[in-house]
């Protein structure tokens, strides 16, 4: 616990988009425009929005407008270029010059992209924006490597996007052999791919056909690809050569929405889980973990330990899951407490609706095999299955929820019992700990209590008090195993009995399987 959060706040300190203060953002963008402290100074306070900026990502901006040929000066003139993402700034500037935009590209042509590409190529030539002998589809056509010969009627009257538009379609048909309805897909779903580069689109088709061996289908069936950063997609094997042992490729081939991570965030991800001993192989079964950015996912690891319910599933192997649906999981978990019901499962609470909803509807409120081996193997290593075939010879050994067997573990460390004291009594685990409790101080404290059972107490090992305590609880009990239950729950001794889940008046007909009603509906109905 204490190694996660020293390791959840190094990861805070370096990695999140904290705000800059004002000293911070003056010494950090000072150097950078070549501009002094105090002009800088002034600069920042017109413009406090640049605070909000993560300083990695400013720096790589920065140094790519420069590398663009675009002058400090212009930058501190336009100082809301800052603000948009480094892949923009790379696509929109590359766009511009395919368009013929070349003499006349500065950062205010820059910040005003989107108007310009809406306009015909006659008022760009009126503004002198381009040449005003240039042929705009010539020109478009020189930006393929391939010959792409579009079949459009056009002059100089025709919107710049929609000409561009026209070569996307014909490259894409004859690179992909795509058909109309493959292109309107593509429109209708990604219409951003517009705003991306004719050189970045090609480019980002030939690694994912060469270097990931991605076949035409298999392009078609994942359109979403074509909005990848080629740099990424050639950094990502080198960075990320494997994951949980498979083949970067291979992963990419079987989860291709992997490809739109940055590998930077997925190196990040992997480091988290590897410092808490969490399986890389288990990546494999839930590999949208790596979609979610580092932040995210300590985030969502430091909110598991502050529930004890999420908090003792976290020893579970497949805890990934709760990590992917903590906000259904939070919920869900709130709804069964609303229902009494104690014993969620790590699978019920990440199921899918359907089955989550057939869990409610069944009201059988028991607690998974798998869940509770997990937790007896992360408390008594290699001796975890001996002590589950013990524990499941407990008539009601699957209605205690783990999250209470955690309680009386640690409660009985605590006391100074050994996890031999307890592994050789394990269904002292299922057992409420007030019981326990009772029964141990009235064993030490009772004289009448040994009298009755014929024993020297001080005689007694801390094992052999763990074997009493047990026989103490189930002697009121009459030996039926019912001695789990707590006392304002009453319930059947027969382990094969459904537990009946009943609604209770406070809790809103709207508040079903894991989906929270709306404001309004709160607010009427009362959950």
């Amino acid at each position: 616990m204490l190694r996660f959060r020293v390791f959840y706040r190094a990861m805070c300190k370096t990695s999140t988009k904290e705000s800059m203060t004002m000293q911070e953002a003056v010494r950090f963008f000072a150097p950078r425009l070549e501009a002094d402290h105090s002009a800088v100074y002034r600069w920042l306070t017109k413009n406090p929005a640049l605070l909000q900026l993560d300083q990695t990502e400013t720096d790589r901006k920065l140094s790519y407008l420069k590398y663009a040929y675009f002058t400090t000066e212009e930058i501190i003139e336009q100082p809301k270029i800052l603000l948009n993402h480094l892949v923009t700034l790379e696509n929109r500037t590359t766009i511009l010059r395919e368009c013929g935009l070349v003499e006349s590209l500065n950062l205010n042509t820059l910040m005003n992209y989107i108007k310009l590409i809406r306009k015909n190529v006659d008022l760009l030539k009126r503004h002198h924006l381009i040449p005003k002998d240039l042929n705009m589809y010539e020109q478009l056509q020189r930006q393929f490597e391939c010959t792409v010969e579009p079949k459009v009627r056009w002059d100089d009257q025709t919107l710049l996007q929609d000409l561009r538009i026209s070569f996307f379609n014909a490259f894409l048909a004859q690179r992909l052999d795509m058909a109309e309805a493959d292109l309107a897909k593509l429109w209708k779903s990604y219409s951003k791919l517009k705003h991306k580069s004719f050189g970045h689109t090609q480019r980002v088709i030939d690694i994912l056909q060469y270097d990931y061996q991605f076949s035409r289908d298999k392009l078609i069936a994942n359109l979403y690809l074509l909005h990848s950063d080629p740099e990424n997609l050639l950094r990502f094997p080198q960075e990320v050569p494997t994951i949980g042992g498979v083949p970067l490729r291979e992963v990419a081939s079987k989860h291709p929405k992997i490809m739109m991570v940055n590998y930077e965030s997925v190196v990040r991800v992997m480091k988290i889980l590897q410092d808490l001993n969490i399986p890389e192989g288990e990546l494999l079964k839930c590999m949208t973990v790596l979609t979610l950015s580092p932040q995210t996912v300590a985030y969502r690891l430091e909110r598991l330990k502050n529930v004890k319910e999420f908090e003792v599933l976290t020893k579970h192997p497949r805890v990934l899951k709760l990590i992917q649906y903590q906000t259904k999981a939070t919920i869900r978990l709130e709804y069964l407490q609303q229902l009494k019901v104690r014993c969620a499962s790590l699978d019920v609470l990440s199921s899918h609706s359907q089955n989550f909803e057939r869990y409610v509807r069944e009201g059988c409120d028991r607690t998974k095999g798998r869940d509770t081996a997990h937790f007896l193997k992360y408390l008594f290593g290699d001796r975890g299955d001996q002590a589950l075939q013990k524990i499941r010879r407990h008539p009601n050994w699957f209605h205690v929820p783990i999250a209470q067997m955690q309680d009386t573990f640690e409660a009985l460390l605590k006391l100074k019992y050994t996890r031999e004291d307890i592994l050789d009594n394990v269904h002292i685990l299922l057992y409420p700990l007030s019981r326990i409790e009772e029964k141990l101080c009235a064993l030490i404290n009772d004289v009448r209590v040994q009298e009755e059972l014929g024993v020297e107490i001080y005689r007694a090992s801390k094992m052999q008090l763990l074997a009493l305590a047990l026989y103490l609880i189930e002697l009121d009990f009459h030996f039926t195993g019912d001695g789990v239950w707590p006392e304002q729950q009453i319930q059947q001794s027969d382990s094969g009995s459904s537990i009946t889940i009943e609604l209770p008046s406070s809790l809103s007909t709207e508040y079903k399987f894991g989906k929270k009603p709306s404001t309004t509906t709160e607010a009427g109905g009362g959950s």
